[in-house]
């Protein structure tokens, strides 16, 4: 099954950019513009990946992590952004986010992030429900 990930990004061009490359790579990809959208999505659905623009996170950025951790705690924040320097990134990384991806990214640092986590989930679900069933 295809790793489900969800991109928070209010600039469009970030946005599609990164849901064509990783959809290209098999990927069930969820797109929102801002962060106000994510309740309706996590209804029923949870995430491996969450890539969250720092930008869009805004002022929210502590209680929207508590959030998502909230409905989805074995997801992956991933801080996207522009700056580094306002001191977000430590209050991102101390609130459950688990890494930083600068703009304009990398596509290869993407995904090799995303190969990185997905194939970990993966494994440990798998060692979970062995352990279920014996």
């Amino acid at each position: 099954m295809a790793g489900k990930i969800l991109i928070v990004d209010q600039n469009p061009n970030y946005r599609e950019i990164l849901r064509a490359l990783l959809e290209k790579r098999g990927y069930m990809v969820t797109a929102l513009e801002d962060s106000h959208q994510i309740g309706m999505v996590f209804d029923g659905i949870t995430f491996d990946i969450i890539f969250l623009d720092s930008e869009t996170a805004g002022i929210r950025g502590k209680g929207l992590f508590a959030k998502i951790k909230q409905k989805c705690p074995h997801s992956y924040i991933i801080l996207i952004t522009l700056k580094r320097g306002n001191g977000f990134i430590k209050e991102a990384m101390d609130a459950g986010a688990y890494g930083c991806i600068d703009k304009p990214f990398n596509p290869d640092e993407i995904l090799t992030m995303v190969h990185h986590l997905l194939p970990t989930r993966k494994s440990s679900n798998v060692e979970s429900q062995e352990r279920k069933d014996k």
